[in-house]
């Protein structure tokens, strides 16, 4: 049974800098969530610069140069990017997590916090089975941080006897920056 509620903060709550709703979710779709969170916060258009940080990449039972090849392109890459009004009007679905077969098992976001737990089962391009994230962190209209670890069973490879899991741990943090750049002239 999918639930999804939004609940409205209490008065006390409606006084504070961060008045958006509370939005609380269970066994419900990534589209249910996003309907239900295009409201909680709505980031401000303008340049924004978006860092993404792979913290670590564990692969026990695979093949150590398979491991280890994954932990070398674990590097932060850095991105700026101009948020248009209409972009900013979307839902935050692409943060959320756009991937079908996916259900949050839990979701809950409000008071600048972020909080989820999302399950795919068999996804195109992934190897059969289940993956399982985590994400936690914390959200406004001008900058938000977010931790996710990622486990997901991998096949036999590289001749190892069986395969194993991959758990891997990121970090996406992103800014507002200011207004977008003029468009130059050519």
């Amino acid at each position: 049974m999918k639930r999804l509620a939004i609940i409205l903060p209490t008065v006390a709550l409606l006084s504070a800098c961060n008045s958006s709703p509370t939005v609380k979710g269970e066994n419900a779709s990534v589209a249910e969530v996003a309907a239900a969170t295009k409201d909680a916060v709505k980031l401000e258009p303008g340049k924004w610069e978006t860092t993404v940080a792979i913290l670590s990449v564990e692969g026990p039972g695979l093949p150590p140069g398979m491991a280890d090849a994954m932990k070398q392109q674990a590097k932060s890459q850095k991105v700026q990017t101009c948020l248009t009004p209409e972009q900013a009007a979307k839902p935050p679905q692409d943060m959320l997590g756009a991937a079908k077969n996916c259900t949050y098992e839990k979701f809950k976001m409000g008071g600048g916090k972020i909080d989820g737990t999302l399950v795919c089962k068999n996804m195109p391009g992934m190897p059969s089975g289940e993956m399982r994230a985590t994400t936690s962190g914390k959200f406004a209209s001008t900058s938000y941080d977010v931790v996710s670890e990622a486990t997901m069973d991998m096949p036999a490879m590289g001749g190892a006897q069986k395969g194993g899991k991959v758990i891997t741990k990121t970090q996406v943090s992103g800014k507002r920056l200011g207004e977008c750049d003029a468009p130059k002239a050519g």
